[in-house]
């Protein structure tokens, strides 16, 4: 257990070279929880919308914040978005390709600490 401790105390410490997971983690609990579930809904091919994730996350941030965060990461491009062919009303959000390569990188090399 140890291992993973000093693992994660280095990797959020010291590991700031993918700038995707530095934008999900530099915003507190939403923030990660935000990328864990785009990440999540992506490896399992669930659509997720914005107010879904708004939903979500109504425990750790505001509405507002949540949307604002949602607007950082598309301007940033680390979150697409786009509409749903059901339902036009409703904008779908997924993790950009950078997010994924830098989300599989990071996973991989947390995986090795651990074993």
């Amino acid at each position: 257990m140890s291992k993973l401790a000093k693992y994660l105390i280095s990797d959020l410490k010291e590991d700031w070279s993918k700038p995707s997971i530095k934008f999900f983690r530099s915003n507190g609990a939403y923030g990660y929880i935000i990328w864990l579930t785009l990440i999540n809904c992506y490896f399992e091919k669930k659509e997720i919308s914005i107010e879904k994730l708004v939903t979500d996350v109504d425990q750790y941030a505001s509405r507002r914040t949540v949307l604002n965060f949602i607007g950082k990461g598309v301007e940033g491009k680390f979150i697409n978005k786009k509409n749903s062919t059901e339902d036009k009303r409703k904008i779908l959000i997924e993790p950009s390709n950078i997010t994924i390569k830098e989300y599989s990188r990071w996973s991989s090399k947390f995986i090795k600490s651990v074993v």
